[in-house]
């Protein structure tokens, strides 16, 4: 996985993990905060490569979905910019709040 798909599914995860079964956070979090391969997360959990990698796909799908309704990453993203431009005042962030 390229690394800013990797940062990216990485700040859904912080976002959004809560959201997910435990076990499907579990692997996802072990895959891309921890680096684990395929194979050492099925030998965690005692299933195949294939059954990892369908989960890490079903939970990217989640945290992307719930990033498409919720839009907290994209918010904070926005913030973070308006912040690093130092041009956070009142006018700016009504536009923000409308905009989601």
């Amino acid at each position: 996985m390229e690394l800013e798909k990797t940062v990216e599914l990485g700040l859904l995860l912080d976002t959004y993990g809560s959201l997910l079964t435990e076990r499907m956070k579990d692997i996802l979090t072990m895959y891309v905060c921890e680096n684990l391969s395929l194979q050492e997360i099925g030998e965690y959990f005692k299933i195949s490569k294939p059954a990892v990698l369908d989960a890490i796909k079903t939970s990217s799908k989640k945290l992307e979905f719930f990033e498409s309704k919720i839009k907290m990453l994209s918010l904070k993203k926005s913030l973070e910019t308006l912040i690093d431009k130092n041009s956070v005042n009142k006018e700016n962030l009504q536009k923000l709040i409308e905009k989601y």
